[in-house]
Parts: C-alpha cells; structure tokens; sequence
C-alpha cells in the first residue's frame, strides 16, 4: 500500500470567523464561519497555523503588510478568542510562522538612507510581544540591496534566513540559521555563477537544518534555445558550508518548471519537473532527481515522457497523432508517499489577452481584456524510481476576465492513504463546489460537496488551507458575500 507521508509544510491562507453551524454532509463535518463577524476593514487574511492554543489568522488592508499586522486568534470550532495590531513602524512583515509553543515573525525595518536591517520577534498565546532581535543589517553586505529568503523544517523548530550578494564574479550564499530564541550558526557558501546569471527556484529545509534549492542559470535569459540554459539543484550544509551543486537537464529540454519535495520517512530530497523540447510551454515529459540527505549523492535522476494515451485523453487523438505535446501545465503540489514515492498534481492554467474594437461617435476605441483560464488537472502517481504507477485526469474548463482568476483553480486536501481535488464547476452564482477523491491505487469517486440550489457557493482556491491532517479551510463567497468553511475528514 502506497501510504501517503503527510507533509507539515501546511501552507496556510486566510481567515476563518465565529462558528456557526456544524453539519455532516456525505461523510464529511463542515463548520460555517459567521458571516456578521468577518472585519470588513481588512482586504487581505491568511490563515498562518494551528498549533494546540488554536488557529491564527493574519490580517490588513493589502498584501504588503507594511507599518502594522492584525492577527486574531481563534479555536479549532472557529469560536473568536482574541484579536490585536501589532505595530510595526518603518518595517515590512517578511515572515510569520505559527510553531508548536507560539509565533515567531520577521520584519524588514527601514533606517535612514538606505539602510535597513531584518529583525526577529516572538509572540505566546496570549499575544504578549517578546523583545526585537537584529538577524543581519545592511551593513553587513554595504548597504546592497537584497532579497530575504525564510525557510523552516518540518516541526518548524529550526528557520533559515538567507540571501545572496554578489563577489568576482561568483554568487555568496550567506545564511543565518535560528531556532525560536537565538542565531545557532552563520556562514556562507559559494555558487560558481554571477548573481546576474541566476534565477532562483523552489527552495525547502530537511530535519537537521541543511538547505535545497533549485536554481537556473543563463547569460542569455532571453534566449530561446535550450541550450543556452542550465538548472541545478544546490545542497547545502548549514554546519559545515560544504554544498553541491547536482545539474538537473541536458542541452536539448527546456525546463518549463520544478519544485522541490522533502520526504522525512527516507531522509531525501525530490526535485520534481516538466519539461519540453520546443519552447517553455512544452510539456513533453517529467524529470524527477532525488537527493540522499546525508551524502547529498544522487539517488535516482530520470526523465520519462507522459504517456501518450493520456496526452490523447487531453488534447485529442487527432493532435497526439500529429506528434503534438501537452502544454502550460503548472506543478501545483508535491506529496512524498512512504515507498519513496511522489505524487505529482498539475493543473493547466494561462493568461491570453482578448483586444476588440468600438465606435464611440464614429471613432473606434479599443479595449483590453485579460482571460484566466484554468483547464485539465494531470494527476502522477511515481514510484521510487520515478515510474508512473499509475495517471489520471480530471477533466474541467474554467475561464474568467479581469478579476486574476479568483475562483479558478483547484483545492487540494492530503489524507494519510487518499487525498481530494476541490474545484468550482462553473463561475457563476449557480456553480456547484466538486470534490473528486482518489485512493493509493487511483481508483477515485466524484460528487457534488456542496450545490447551487442549497448554498449559492463559490471556493476560493487561491486563499485555502489545509490546517491539520485531516481539516481543511475554504474561503467562500455565498450570494455575494464572504464566509469561511472547515471541512474535517
């Protein structure tokens, strides 16, 4: 039995209010949020984390989150505990984590000039602050602007903060590593590349510390030949500093997208990605390089082409007959499964812009649209050695104009040995919300979660999160107006 390893890497988005009701629908408890007690001051909630104190939700009026945050606090029945502001003057929020005994939170604090420095700052249960503490500041790379990465492992009692600077020629990895008091070690590492020459990727945390990323170089980023470009994934030590950079593609693919997984059952890492051999948008196949965590020696590197009778299955038998390739698939989520597996879903999603022309008094106009359009969900089910076990497709059209595609999309919730795809059916106000639901094997039932006649309901799968193992919270927008639900499996 492939039994899923439940990753804690929960990314969580968006806020939950009181509770109102409770109800068991198919098999499922469902908890409504009160719509009359959502603050309408704030644009922007995002659920952060639950720990045994709760659930907290982070709050303001846009997604930059400068000069202040609201966080509120809630129980696991969604009843409100606590709200506050937490000021935060001539700074930015960076980071905030929800770990197992409170929150820690890192801010970008702006001096004079160009100056600035990262802080980081704790919060308990009761929403008391703890003193500021100065990670790195702008004079330690001579006031040169850069890019805070933060990253934690899986209990989240360990955090990364780094960036990179630029020095002959080379790229320096600086990092700071932090538990929830102090810094517990910092160093640098090098990358043989020009910081001009990189783009960075996906990039995550094992157990002990140590750091993986995916990273690209080119000195020609606008090229269109495949060859001019190189994908790497780097390893590093965060004691020692030693890192390894493992090349990823070879001269004829274009690399069209990656992320990484971490797998704590068997120590490694996956990086996982599409690939095509005429443009970026080319999904021929998929690449899957896994990492021994100790040695940080390549355990498995393959590319394999999608099947072509699920190609046909997408695009037409007609177009797969005339050689033509699945594309502008994005890798939406990647779950480590304890044979050493991975479970790879993607979704086809992209922007097109639609121009038409009008008259206004004889005197034509034009005017611009923008097209969201999210399509098919390819599900891959691989093996230890990258081999699909088994693929499926969940068939669905979905486009919208001009509002980012706000409720296009998918929602996905992890189980131990089965996981759900969530998705709106129409855009409209008589959408009904499906649920499709696979088991290890793939064999997999669809229903109706919730329909239009009963709820007028739409998800919103931008601002979802799973929060437990077995909860989920879906923003909803009911007869034009915003709600939350939990779902617990």
């Amino acid at each position: 039995m492939l039994k899923i390893v439940l990753s804690p890497y929960f990314k969580l988005f968006h806020a939950l209010t009181i509770f109102l009701f409770c109800q068991s629908l198919h098999g499922q408890q469902i908890i409504w949020a009160n719509k009359n007690n959502i603050d309408k001051r704030t644009d922007f909630t995002k659920v952060i984390g639950q720990n045994k104190f709760g659930l907290y939700v982070l709050k303001h009026k846009n997604s930059s989150f400068r000069r202040y945050f609201i966080l509120e606090h809630f129980d696991k029945k969604m009843n409100l505990l606590k709200s506050k502001t937490f000021k935060i003057p001539n700074a930015e929020l960076e980071k905030i984590i929800v770990h197992k005994k409170g929150i820690v939170f890192f801010t970008k604090e702006f001096g004079k000039g160009y100056s600035y420095k990262l802080t980081m700052q704790g919060i308990d249960s009761g929403f008391n602050e703890q003193p500021a503490k100065t990670i790195v500041s702008s004079q330690s790379f001579n006031d040169e602007t850069v890019g805070f990465r933060i990253e934690y492992n899986p209990d989240k009692s360990r955090f990364i903060v780094w960036y990179l600077l630029e020095s002959e020629g080379k790229t320096i990895v600086k990092y700071h590593l932090l538990d929830h008091q102090q810094v517990i070690k910092e160093g640098q590492s090098v990358i043989d590349h020009a910081l001009s020459e990189l783009y960075l990727g996906d990039a995550i945390v094992d157990d002990t510390g140590n750091l993986y990323m995916i990273y690209s170089h080119s000195e020609k980023f606008k090229s269109k030949e495949a060859s001019d470009f190189r994908h790497y994934m780097y390893c590093l030590d965060i004691f020692s500093g030693e890192s390894k950079s493992k090349l990823i593609n070879n001269p004829e693919t274009f690399v069209t997208g990656y992320k990484l997984s971490y797998n704590p059952r068997h120590r490694t890492v996956s990086g996982f990605g599409l690939f095509g051999t005429r443009d970026e948008d080319d999904n021929k196949g998929y690449f899957l390089l896994q990492i021994d965590c100790k040695t940080f020696e390549v355990i498995n590197s393959v590319f394999n082409d999608i099947d072509r009778k699920i190609v046909a299955n997408i695009i037409g038998l007609k177009f797969e007959q005339k050689g033509e390739n699945l594309s502008k698939f994005k890798i939406k989520k990647l779950v480590p499964k304890a044979d050493g597996g991975l479970l790879v879903i993607t979704e086809r999603s992209f922007i097109t812009t639609q121009s038409d022309i009008f008259y206004v008094n004889n005197i034509p106009q034009s005017s611009y649209a923008k097209i969201f359009n999210n399509d098919e969900v390819l599900i891959l089910s691989l093996d230890s050695t990258g081999k699909a076990e088994w693929t499926d497709v969940v068939v669905k059209n979905q486009s919208s104009i001009n509002d980012g595609g706000f409720y296009n999309g998918i929602i996905i919730m992890v189980n131990d040995d089965s996981f759900s795809i969530l998705y709106n059916d129409r855009l409209s106000a008589n959408a009904d919300i499906i649920q499709v639901t696979y088991n290890h094997k793939g064999a997999h039932t669809k229903k109706i979660l919730l329909n239009n006649e009963q709820y007028y309901a739409l998800v919103i799968p931008s601002e979802y999160s799973q929060v437990s193992n077995n909860s989920i919270v879906l923003p909803i927008n009911q007869n034009r107006d915003f709600t939350y639900i939990k779902l617990l499996y």
